[in-house]
């Protein structure tokens, strides 16, 4: 009888294994936050394979933070560079990445407890797949959870459209800090483009546009942190500028890489939709004819970025 009252065996979360993740931290400015992303990226378990962090020239006491945090833990590399933008500090983070997979950390962002397992065993799940992310709790400078209206209604356009169309009307995937992918993708499509605002954005794209898939996990995992000085909150009419090229890319890209398919009409009625509803149209038609002139669609490699006059064509029309 005593049986009846026999402990169950407490259930072990499944284990992706053991270091197979690279996490990389583009850091700058962000002495008052990095701490906390760090512990937060540390406590992830045997699943984290190492942390390297590069703080792209920081002018406050981010280094110094830095120093005294990779001192305490062998996994963390940590090296500075000169200011030259959160995607030149990433992309010099990957190139030095060991991992099977990659995920990258922004210096103001916090993982949930268990994110990298779960990813780690999402695209284990999904061969198709190469990119994984999760879903976003949001907190204010001080920690403190908080609503984002615009991300459930990004979250519910998705719903009803595919993956690129969601992403260009309203990028839900938010930051660099919720990407996961293997490591050996940016071999097949590139690292991130020299945008200031939307090389997350243009990425991703770029992926769809080369038949990449990214898999969703509806957990949120994630601890995006909403201050003042957050990059996106700048000037609107720059960050109107990169979000018209990074989709122009993308539709170049997959229109016209070479072996591409038809078109799928019905989603580019739905793009075109989106693209006049946020009143991008006219800046992403010539930006596309400018890009099967000039780089086939890539930001990465193209010479448009470095194109000061069509950018300020560009700036114009949006």
């Amino acid at each position: 009888m005593f049986g009846l009252f026999r402990r169950s065996a407490p259930v072990v979360a499944k284990q992706a294994g053991a270091a197979r993740v690279s996490v990389v931290v583009p850091l700058y400015n962000h002495a008052a936050y990095i701490g906390p992303a760090i512990e937060s990226a540390l406590a992830q378990g045997a699943v984290l394979r190492e942390l390297i962090v590069i703080d792209d020239g920081s002018t406050d006491d981010s280094a110094r933070v830095m120093r005294g945090l990779a001192a305490r833990d062998p996994r963390i590399r940590f090296r500075a560079q000169a200011n030259q933008g959160a995607h030149a500090a990433i992309n010099a983070g990957l190139r030095d990445c060991t991992g099977e997979f990659v995920a990258i950390l922004n210096s103001d962002d916090v993982y949930e407890p268990g994110r990298l397992n779960a990813l780690a065993l999402r695209l284990d799940a999904e061969p198709g797949a190469d990119i994984a992310a999760s879903g976003i709790a949001f907190m204010d400078g001080r920690g403190n959870t908080i609503a984002n209206d615009w991300y459930a209604k990004a979250l519910a356009f998705h719903a009803s459209r595919d993956m690129a169309t969601s992403l260009v009307n309203g990028n839900f995937l938010m930051s660099t800090s919720n990407f996961f992918f293997r490591r050996d993708l940016t071999e097949r499509i590139g690292e991130f483009a020299a945008l200031r605002y939307t090389h997350d954005l243009d990425f991703v794209l770029r992926a769809l546009a080369l038949k990449h898939q990214v898999s969703l996990l509806k957990e949120e995992l994630l601890r995006y942190r909403m201050h003042d000085s957050n990059t996106i909150s700048e000037d609107h009419s720059r960050v109107r500028s990169e979000w018209a090229a990074s989709a122009a890319a993308y539709l170049t890209l997959l229109w016209d890489r070479p072996g591409a398919p038809e078109p799928d009409w019905d989603a580019a009625r739905d793009m075109e939709e989106v693209l006049r509803r946020h009143d991008l149209a006219r800046a992403v038609h010539p930006c596309m004819a400018y890009l099967r002139r000039h780089g086939g669609g890539r930001l990465d490699t193209g010479p448009l970025l470095a194109d000061k006059a069509f950018r300020a064509r560009l700036a114009g029309w949006v």
